[in-house]
């Protein structure tokens, strides 16, 4: 209850505060006060009628995810899953070898990183990281993610850029003792039999619409009509879906086997890189706000994670090498690009400040 009352008093204050300087020229270009406007209007209800209760805060489900978080940080949003600030997308390649020694000398790396902010849907970034690695020729022939990843739209478009999706199907099918993936049918979508091995009477398809039509005195007599997705009509028993609905089906059936299992336990490896970069340059902690600098903070240290991985894997090819000459070297490398990134960044900044020095000195 004291919460209520704090912030319908605060809602006031900032209501009385936004309209008292809203003529003043000074005042209303400042940042701060454009703060303000943005938090009454993302998370307030102006109310005319009621010259008592002019503002009333809204409801948390009827605020947006990408709404002000921290006056410190405007570009940070929210996601109900991991709270406020930003995400980061990644996309690495990966060796199916059981070997650890082969394993410790295969070199993997990062090739793909977008920062973005909380409340970004990961369902929206998977075609753009294909899209980014094919320009820069690293695009995959296969490529694993989680369920948030593995619509329909996002296969059916990774498969025409050449790129086969592996991932679950987003959500859980109907509960229903019988699905569409028990059906048996053609390349092209159309039925062959149902699973009691009854052949439909007719086929039909109207642009990507298929309609079935079973035998009613065949089904009338069939002892699973009532798990049966096949519904009674005029002349027929009709079976109707579309081409989405079946490739979903066939998706779902297939993640049942043991060879999509097997094949898709190679995905969970993203999870240990995620954890690398955090264990080691510290990514979920930056000591920096605002889009720009966070996407340029989380993006040299992914590029110091292949750095690392880098030197890790030709020390393991030189481990015989008494003097470790392949190590000294690898990690020299690694200094000298590292160094040349640093300088190519502030190098304009060095330029500027050199010349503001010459001129005070004149």
């Amino acid at each position: 209850s004291n919460t209520a009352k704090t912030l319908a008093t605060v809602a006031n204050d900032l209501f009385d505060l936004v309209v008292q300087f809203k003529n003043c020229k000074p005042v209303s270009a400042m940042h701060s006060y454009k703060l303000l406007e943005r938090v009454l209007k993302e998370q307030c209800n102006l109310n005319v009628s009621d010259d008592k209760r002019r503002v009333e805060v809204k409801k948390p489900k009827e605020i947006a995810s990408d709404s002000l978080q921290n006056p410190s940080d405007p570009d940070a949003a929210y996601s109900g899953h991991k709270g406020q600030g930003y995400q980061l997308q990644l996309m690495e390649t990966f060796t199916q070898t059981e070997d650890k020694q082969a394993k410790s000398k295969t070199l993997n790396l990062v090739t793909h990183v977008k920062v973005e902010t909380a409340c970004d849907s990961d369902a929206q970034a998977l075609i753009p990281a294909i899209e980014s690695t094919q320009k820069r020729d690293l695009a995959p022939d296969e490529l694993q993610a989680d369920a948030l990843y593995g619509s329909d739209e996002n296969d059916q478009t990774a498969k025409s850029m050449g790129v086969e999706l592996v991932a679950p199907v987003m959500g859980k099918p109907e509960k229903k003792p019988m699905s569409l993936s028990e059906f048996k049918v053609t390349e092209h979508g159309h039925v062959l039999a149902c699973p009691q091995g009854h052949k439909p009477v007719i086929n039909k398809k109207k642009k990507t619409r298929f309609t079935q039509g079973f035998n009613c005195k065949t089904c009338e007599k069939c002892p699973l009509v009532n798990d049966c997705p096949v519904k009674p009509g005029k002349k027929y028993y009709y079976l109707r879906y579309d081409e989405k609905a079946m490739r979903l089906a066939k998706r779902r059936l297939k993640e049942q086997t043991s060879q999509f299992q097997d094949r898709y336990r190679w995905r969970a490896g993203i999870e240990a890189t995620m954890s690398e970069l955090d264990r080691r340059t510290g990514v979920k902690h930056l000591r920096v706000r605002g889009f720009k600098a966070v996407r340029f903070s989380a993006t040299l240290k992914a590029l110091g994670t292949n750095l690392f991985r880098a030197v890790a894997a030709l020390a393991a090819l030189h481990h015989d090498n008494t003097d470790n000459n392949g190590f000294k070297s690898a990690l020299n490398h690694a200094i000298c690009f590292i160094k040349e990134q640093i300088e190519r960044v502030f190098r304009p900044l060095r330029s500027i400040s050199n010349y503001i020095e010459s001129l005070m000195s004149i």
